[in-house]
């Protein structure tokens, strides 16, 4: 190459060339495919955080949570329903002690359900579906006008409280759960099931979960809450220290009854 006085001419063959450029575009498409996975994977999180933090913010900015309430206890109240004799079972199979334990169990403001109240008022599913959605919504407000009574506002404070806290609370246990399934589905390539559909399907069934977990438990809580609890702890520490404070008013008073309750 001296000799000929062509070390700076640049080295050209058609085949190299070609099997760089071949070499340089697989490069690019693997890495290329690894960013599309990734961003299909963040798109299936990227929507369900969506839905989740509209629901929070309902919850953040809204001065009335009374319609959100509403709709958690009319679906809850299907859940119910649903999961107890659900809407393809015969009628002469309903199961209505079953149905009212598990009902009566949320919200013991249904005490008065009987089998045959039930079987008196509602002759269909459907009947029975907005019989107890109107059960709910009455429970709903009677408990609002009970504890409205004892304390205003007091309500709408634990209704904010209860849902935003459900709602951190649940959403961070649904994100290391759906990251375990983001994990746990690249296996399933190798039983010819696509990894990303078989995330989606996951966890879409998780998110699904986490919400109906977020309803039942605030509308559950509701249900209990039971202010009268606190008031009166709160009186009787406060009639504790009055009577420690007459207490020691009456020692100081009377020097013997102070002697003898130093000795």
């Amino acid at each position: 190459m001296r000799a000929f006085r062509v070390e700076d001419l640049p080295i050209e063959s058609q085949m190299l060339t070609k099997a760089l450029d071949e070499a340089q575009r697989k490069v690019e498409n693997y890495f290329f495919d690894i960013r599309k996975q990734l961003f299909e994977y963040d798109e299936v999180l990227n929507s369900q955080r969506d839905r989740i933090y509209t629901e929070r913010r309902r919850a953040l900015e809204s001065d009335n949570l009374q319609s959100l309430i509403i709709e958690y206890a009319e679906l809850t109240m299907d859940d119910i329903l649903e999961a107890n004799i659900g809407p393809d079972a015969p009628r002469e199979s309903w199961d209505h002690e079953k149905l009212i334990a598990k009902l009566q169990q949320y919200c013991y403001l249904l005490n008065d359900l009987t089998p045959e109240l039930l079987q008196s008022k509602c002759t269909s599913y459907q009947d029975l579906q907005e019989y107890l959605r109107y059960r709910g919504r009455e429970a709903y407000m009677q408990k609002t006008e009970i504890v409205e009574k004892q304390a205003p506002g007091l309500m709408k404070e634990a209704e904010k409280f209860l849902v935003l806290s459900n709602i951190d609370r649940l959403w961070k246990e649904h994100l290391q759960a759906i990251k375990f399934v983001q994990q746990a589905v690249g296996l399933r390539g190798y039983a010819q099931r696509d990894p990303l559909i078989e995330y989606k399907l996951e966890g879409y069934k998780l998110f699904l979960d986490m919400m109906a977990q977020i309803r039942r438990n605030v509308i559950y809580s509701i249900y209990q809450f039971q202010p009268v609890m606190v008031q009166n702890q709160q009186q009787s520490a406060n009639s504790q220290q009055k009577e420690s404070k007459e207490r020691g008013s009456d020692n100081n008073a009377n020097p013997v009854r102070a002697a003898q309750a130093s000795s």
